[in-house]
C-alpha cells in the first residue's frame, strides 16, 4: 500500500497547529514541551465552543474506495507517554492530553484534506447531531490488568466535538456492560451534565447469518458513530480492532465466534445502522496486545506504542492495523490467516478495501 511519510517538520507545514484557546507558533510546537505539559493546547472546558463557518458539504469530505484510494492516517507522537505504561488503569495518568489533541487534529486535517482542524471536525459533525462513541472495554472489571481503549483518548475526541458546538449531553460513550466500562476507567454518567457514558441496552430485530439479533440502543439513537477500538490479537478472529469491536454493539456476540466469525464480522458491519452511522474510525495503538489468553486477563500489555490510526474506511483501517499487529507479533501467521478472511468478506460486501494497492497510508511523526 502506498505510504507517505511526513516527519514532524513537514507534517506541521501542511497541518496547522491544533486550535484551542491559545495558539502556538510552529517553533513552539516543535520545541515547547512545557506548553503541552501544561495542557494549554486543549483548554476545551475554559473556551467557548468554536463553530467554524464553512460551506463544505460532508460528501465532499468523506471519500474512500472505490471513489478514491482509502486513506489511513497513522500518527505517532514521541511525547504521548510521560512515563512507562504498565498495562493497568494507572496508565491513563501517563498520557499527555496535549499530545493526544495534537495527534487527533493533525490526523483529521490529513484525512480530510482541510487546512484547519476545527473546519475538519465541523465538516464531519454538526451541533444538532447526537454522536455515539464506541469504545473497547471487554473483559474489564475491578482490579483488571487488561488493556482497553484509553479514557484520555476518548475524552480528547469528546473535546474535539464540543469545540465545534456539539453539547456534551449529546455525546454518549458506550460499550456492552457497566462493570466493564468502569473497569476500564470510564466514569458512568447517565443524566448529569457532561458527556454521557453508560452500558447500552439492545433493541430492534436484524438478521445476521439467518439468526435474529438486536442492536445497541445507543447506536440506534445516534446520528453519527465514532469507533475507537484498541489493537489486540484475538484467539478466534485473529485480530480485534474496528470491525470486531462491534461485537459489543449487539446482544448475542457469544453465538457468532467459532465457525462463524469470518462471515459474522463482515455481515454485522454491513447492517445498515452500523454501516450508515459510522462516520469516523480512530484506532488506539498507544499500546497493543499480540497474544490472546484463554482465561482472564485475556489481553495484557505486550507492546508500548505511540500512535493512533484514523480513517473513513473501516476495512482499510483494519487492514493497516493487521499489518502493524502482524509485524509486532513477529509475523505470527495465525493472527493474519483468520483476519484476512473476514477482511476480504467485508471488502466483498462493499464496506471498504482490503487491497493494499487501494490504500493510501500516511505516516505522521509528531513530537
Amino acid at each position: 500500500m502506498p505510504v507517505k511519510n511526513l516527519p514532524v517538520a513537514e507534517a506541521m507545514e501542511s497541518t496547522p497547529v491544533p486550535h484551542g484557546p491559545r495558539r502556538i507558533s510552529r517553533r513552539e510546537f516543535l520545541t515547547g514541551a512545557a506548553a503541552m505539559a501544561a495542557g494549554l493546547l486543549v483548554g476545551c472546558d475554559s473556551a467557548a465552543p468554536r463553530i467554524p463557518d464553512s460551506d463544505i458539504r460532508r460528501p465532499d469530505v468523506i471519500r474512500f474506495y472505490p471513489d478514491v484510494p482509502s486513506r489511513v492516517v497513522h500518527t505517532h507522537h514521541a511525547g504521548v507517554w510521560t512515563g512507562t505504561p504498565r498495562g493497568d488503569l494507572e496508565d491513563d495518568a501517563l498520557l499527555s492530553t496535549g499530545a493526544l489533541r495534537q495527534m487527533l487534529d493533525a490526523s483529521i486535517t490529513e484525512l480530510t484534506g482541510l487546512a484547519d482542524a476545527g473546519d475538519a471536525w465541523a465538516a464531519l459533525f454538526s451541533p444538532e447531531e447526537r454522536v455515539a462513541i464506541k469504545v473497547c472495554t471487554y473483559g474489564g472489571g475491578r482490579g483488571s490488568s487488561e488493556i482497553f481503549t484509553h479514557v484520555p483518548l476518548a475524552m480528547a475526541v469528546v473535546d474535539c466535538l464540543q469545540d465545534v458546538g456539539i453539547p456534551p449531553e449529546q455525546i454518549v460513550i458506550y460499550d456492552r456492560q457497566t462493570a466493564e466500562l468502569e473497569g476500564a476507567g470510564f466514569t458512568i454518567n447517565r443524566r448529569d451534565p457532561g458527556a454521557r457514558c453508560y452500558a447500552t441496552g439492545y433493541e430492534g430485530s436484524w438478521d445476521l447469518m439467518g439468526d435474529n439479533i438486536k442492536l445497541a440502543s445507543v447506536l440506534l439513537q445516534c446520528d453519527a458513530l465514532i469507533n475507537i477500538p484498541l489493537l489486540k490479537a484475538h484467539g478466534i478472529g485473529g485480530m480485534t480492532f474496528a470491525m470486531k469491536s462491534h461485537y459489543g454493539s449487539f446482544n448475542r456476540p457469544q453465538d457468532f465466534h467459532q465457525g462463524k466469525i469470518e462471515r459474522a464480522i463482515a455481515e454485522l458491519n454491513a447492517l445498515e445502522p452500523i454501516r450508515k452511522r459510522t462516520r469516523l474510525t480512530i484506532g488506539d495503538a498507544l499500546v497493543a496486545s499480540t497474544r490472546a489468553h484463554s482465561s482472564r486477563p485475556y489481553w495484557t500489555l505486550d507492546v508500548v506504542g505511540d500512535a493512533i490510526l484514523m480513517s473513513f474506511d473501516p476495512v482499510a483501517h483494519d487492514t493497516v492495523g493487521l499489518q502493524i499487529l502482524n509485524d509486532l507479533a513477529a509475523g505470527n501467521r495465525s493472527i493474519a490467516r483468520i483476519a484476512e478472511k473476514w477482511l476480504k468478506n467485508a471488502a466483498d460486501l462493499g464496506l471498504g478495501t482490503n487491497d493494499p494497492a487501494n490504500i493510501d497510508v500516511v505516516e505522521l511523526n509528531l513530537g
